[in-house]
């Protein structure tokens, strides 16, 4: 009697942990189908042949292209001293 309520309790738990992990699981591919990966090729600075291969989300992708803008304008802005030309001359600078 011990032996057959044992059995039956271990396939009860069994059963139970394979269907909850069914939803992680699945919760998991639809996570991973989101955060699919994005690849490019990018030829290396300096050398004709040389190019390298960059893998990444495209929220990572997004990212990298926000970073890169902010430093393209803050480099221009500095290049400019950060001041605006005038657009009258005998007024001077708008600093």
């Amino acid at each position: 009697m011990k032996a057959s309520l044992f059995g039956g309790a271990a396939i009860l738990l069994l059963t139970s942990s394979a269907m909850a992990q069914e939803p992680q699981q699945q919760a998991a591919s639809d996570a991973a189908s989101q955060e699919k990966k994005i690849c490019k090729t990018e030829k290396m600075t300096g050398s004709l042949t040389r190019s390298r291969r960059i893998c990444l989300t495209r929220a990572e992708w997004q990212e990298l292209q926000n970073r890169t803008k902010r430093g393209v304008d803050r480099m221009t802005g500095d290049s400019s001293g950060g001041c605006q030309a005038p657009s009258n001359p005998l007024q001077g600078s708008m600093c």
